[in-house]
């Protein structure tokens, strides 16, 4: 298995963390410069993609265009299988086994998500347990979003490049593989439980330790605005009822998925630092 880690050329704190995490396994991994909005005109190239109809900011056009990259370098290189990381990530205990070979990994799992992202994921009911350990995947029938941690088949990178040219306008990397791709292809996209990494600011609610300008751009794209407004007793009554029905619509169609044989599960991403009490 090679595994790679995508992360500017400049990015010393964040390279320092992830060469630590990955060490703490005893994990061989490669950096791939990410791609930057100066320098994603050969990639844009190489790729076929046109880039000119889209919402996205160019720091999540470049996001994109890094991951992709890698997915032509799978098809290139005829490589059976493919890790992908961001260098923002944590990896779980015991996760050396999965990063080291690719013997473990069931032939009709295309993908495996690695990550954890959401707190509650659907999946299919039956389990397909992993020899020698208490991880075990599920068949992902529902999006979970991020692109953290992941692994490809030669065949999934060829069909996300055959997808990713069907565009006419982009979207967020993470909508095309863990949305738009697991819709035109539910059995392909397994997630493992428990998850094997977690992206820092989802561990500890922060974007302190790692700033991401890649979010404040998001941010911007969709009109954020972080600044808390003062709400009236008649505007907290009112969010607070739109709050009530949106969880009840949520509770209702989570019971509707486990009546149709699916169930909603909760999945603990592993945290690595080691925090010995004395």
């Amino acid at each position: 298995m090679r595994n790679f880690v995508i992360s500017l050329s400049s990015a010393t704190l964040r390279r320092a963390h992830i060469s630590s995490e990955f060490a703490k396994e005893k994990v061989d991994f490669e950096f791939f410069d990410a791609i930057t909005p100066e320098t994603m005109a050969q990639a844009v190239d190489d790729l076929g993609v046109d880039i000119s109809k889209t919402e996205l900011r160019k720091c999540e056009i470049a996001c994109l265009l890094s991951h992709a990259v890698l997915w032509k370098k799978a098809v290139d290189e005829n490589l059976p299988y493919i890790a992908i990381f961001e260098d923002d990530i944590h990896l779980g205990r015991k996760s050396t086994s999965f990063l080291t070979s690719d013997k473990w990994i069931p032939a009709e799992c295309k993908i495996v998500k690695l990550e954890a992202f959401y707190p509650k994921i659907i999946v299919a009911l039956n389990y397909k347990p992993l020899i020698n350990s208490k991880r075990k995947l599920a068949l992902l029938k529902a999006k979970h979003m991020g692109c953290g941690g992941y692994i490809l088949s030669n065949e999934s990178a060829r069909n996300l490049l055959a997808l990713l040219k069907q565009y006419e306008v982009l979207i967020p990397v993470d909508h095309i593989v863990f949305n738009d791709y697991l819709q035109s292809n539910p059995q392909d996209i397994f997630q493992m439980l428990p998850a094997i990494c977690i992206q820092d600011h989802r561990l500890t609610k922060s974007h302190d330790k790692f700033p991401s300008f890649l979010e404040q751009e998001r941010n911007l794209r969709k009109g954020e605005d972080k600044t808390k407004v003062k709400l009236s007793l008649l505007d907290k009554a009112k969010r607070e009822f739109l709050r009530l029905g949106t969880q009840t619509v949520k509770i209702v169609k989570e019971l509707a998925v486990l009546l149709q044989g699916e169930r909603v599960v909760r999945i603990q991403g592993e945290r690595v630092v080691r925090i010995k009490f004395k």
